[in-house]
């Protein structure tokens, strides 16, 4: 599966497989201190049943300090608003 970042909305145009991509692009929807905590926010999330990925930060992309680091969590766009309410 093809993930587009760069992509807010589908252009006026487009073809179907690339307004399903625009729907895909995933969104922040939380900050988490380490990766526990990501792991406690991805788990409520789960619970919900908003699919969500956590990704380091890209100001702490340290490979040496495996859990430590800010990770942001990550969900489709079309469950942000009911992500954020969860979250909230």
């Amino acid at each position: 599966m093809r993930w587009p970042w760069s992509r807010s909305r589908p252009e006026p145009g487009l073809s179907a497989d690339s307004a399903r991509d625009a729907e895909l692009r995933l969104v922040k929807v939380a900050y988490a201190s380490n990766l526990p905590e990501a792991e406690l926010i991805q788990g409520l999330l789960r619970q919900e049943r908003i699919p969500s990925m956590v990704m380091r930060n890209g100001a702490f992309d340290i490979p040496d300090y495996i859990a430590a680091g800010g990770r942001d969590i990550l969900v489709p766009v079309s469950q942000a608003d009911r992500a954020r309410e969860l979250l909230a």
